[in-house]
């Protein structure tokens, strides 16, 4: 059929159907031959242009010399949501696809036009989507030679937010590993250092590139070394999760570093193992704060297994002693060893085990030490202490109990009071005035007849100053500084010296005073004793 039979069989005019064979034939729709001046059309055998186009998932433009859009596959017609006809014959700019009436879109299909292949990356912002692009601009030419340009827009959205979030988190796992207070290490399966955090400057004085491809026993003293090699031999061989040990490692100064190490296991995307990652924290002051308590716990111990008093610890829970020092063992005739796990009435006289067995709501209750003097068998006499030792949440958790064999120490203080009680009768029976007065001019002692010369009860006299009180103002500031020079060691009292007193009412009495000094171990004044008698008038 000719051009105008075809025109009258579909009832449109000629030229509308000789365009319209030229759309299909350019789309790959129909093929043409020629013969002389006629052209034949005839359905193509070869799958359309078009057809090919849609199975792409990229968005396909195909543009003419006059920048006109040809042809738009179905990605085109679903990215801009319009039917094909509303986007075919139209110019980028005036098409549902102006948004892509760029610039640099302009510059570079001029340059395909000019038969020159660009590829370009475009960020486009849709509605409230930031999309990203790869577009090709493919120089084309038609099948009457006329030249064009295939556009292909490539989404690479996807990619791209995948490539921020990794750098992102790069950029956060970097900033985490290099401001974290702890050393990171990764190892392979020759115990060779693959990544080193910056920190290792700051823990071994080392820049994380001076320890790439070595070992961590490159960096450990020889007796040390030997243990670690032994125990990631072990490790490599049977990777385990989380693993707690300790090195001691060398800064570069030579100084020891104690490191507490968390060694976790690595593996690749197919699951084999390849090394291991270390986050290593800077333990050394603990190290020697504990060892500096290991030294104390040590000393203490030998201390108070050392000391004359008894020293036993019952823990309250259970009842039962957990320790005795060597006196408490010597006092019983136990050992230690047969002492713990036993209770009081086990281990102590009764009059002692009611002591160190008994009362713990009363030491709850005071939260104090309660003392007792404890009389056993044999005349013996204990002076016990027992303490209350409680956990960090206030809970009472031991008992320490002290006691101390106090029999010699009794006698001597009876003695001594008997001696003191003696001395004072002898006092009291002196008709003479005495009196004891300290280096500070204050009032020690005066006896009953001091009190009767001077007006005073018993006891009102202790603790005053003897010039301010008894002294007569006339004589009160020559008679102190004289005071002062004997305190002082410039000079020794007279034998005797007449000085009057004045008595609580006011009146003078003349006392014919012998005084002598009270010096200390060292030599020095500490008091002076002063007896005097009255002179009659």
């Amino acid at each position: 059929m000719s051009v105008s039979d075809l025109a009258a069989a579909v009832g449109i005019n000629r030229n509308t159907v000789s365009r319209y064979l030229d759309v299909l034939l350019v789309s790959g729709q129909a093929e043409m031959e020629t013969y002389g001046k006629a052209k034949v059309f005839y359905l193509s055998q070869r799958v359309p242009i078009a057809a090919m186009l849609n199975f792409s998932s990229d968005l396909v433009l195909v543009l003419d010399r006059d920048r006109r859009i040809v042809q738009a596959n179905d990605a085109v017609c679903s990215f801009a949501g319009r039917e094909r006809d509303a986007i075919i014959g139209n110019s980028i700019e005036t098409s549902p696809l102006a948004a892509f009436d760029h610039p640099l879109i302009r510059s570079r299909i001029t340059d395909a036009l000019g038969g020159r292949e660009v590829t370009e990356e475009l960020r486009f912002l849709r509605h409230d989507q930031e999309l990203f692009f790869r577009i090709k601009f493919l120089p084309t030419v038609f099948n009457d030679g006329a030249p064009g340009v295939t556009i292909i827009l490539e989404d690479i959205t996807e990619g791209r937010r995948a490539e921020e979030a990794l750098r992102e988190s790069e950029l956060l796992f970097r900033s985490l590993v290099e401001n974290i207070s702890d050393l990171i290490l990764n190892v392979d399966e020759a115990c060779t250092f693959t990544y080193v955090s910056p920190k290792s400057r700051e823990f071994l004085g080392y820049a994380p590139e001076e320890m790439l491809r070595k070992t961590p026993c490159d960096f450990m003293p020889p007796e040390k070394a030997e243990p670690v090699r032994e125990q990631f031999a072990a490790l490599l061989d049977d990777p385990r999760p989380r693993v707690l040990f300790e090195w001691t490692m060398l800064h570069r100064d030579g100084s020891p570093v104690v490191l507490e190490v968390s060694a976790t296991p690595v593996y690749d995307v197919i699951g084999d193992f390849t090394g291991y990652r270390m986050v290593c924290r800077d333990v050394t002051e603990r190290a020697r704060a504990a060892k500096r308590v290991a030294q104390w716990k040590s000393f203490l111990y030998s201390v108070v297994n050392n000391i004359p008093s008894m020293v036993f610890v019952r823990e309250v829970e259970g009842n039962t002693f957990v320790f005795s020092n060597k006196a408490a063992e010597t006092f019983l005739g136990m050992t230690q060893e047969e002492m713990v796990g036993k209770r009081a009435a086990e281990i102590f006289p009764p009059e002692m085990a009611a002591f160190f067995a008994d009362g713990d709501r009363e030491l709850v209750e005071r939260a104090a030490a309660l003392e007792k003097e404890i009389r056993i068998p044999g005349g013996r006499m204990l002076s016990a202490k027992k303490i209350p030792i409680f956990s960090s949440k206030g809970m009472l958790k031991y008992m320490l109990g002290i006691a101390e064999d106090v029999t010699d120490r009794a006698a001597a203080e009876i003695h001594l009071i008997a001696e003191r009680d003696r001395a004072q009768g002898y006092l009291e029976a002196a008709g003479v005035v005495i009196a004891v007065i300290r280096a500070d001019g204050t009032i020690d002692l005066v006896n009953r007849k001091a009190s009767e010369v001077l007006g005073y009860s018993e006891g009102d006299l202790a603790g005053k100053n003897w010039f301010a009180t008894v002294v007569p103002e006339r004589l009160r500031k020559r008679l102190a500084q004289n005071f002062s020079r004997l305190v002082a060691g410039g000079a020794e009292p007279p034998p005797f010296e007449e000085s009057p007193v004045v008595t609580r009412d006011g009146r003078e009495r003349p006392i014919l005073w012998h005084n002598a000094l009270l010096r200390d171990a060292d030599g020095n004044v500490v008091a002076m004793v002063s007896s005097g008698e009255e002179i009659a008038e």
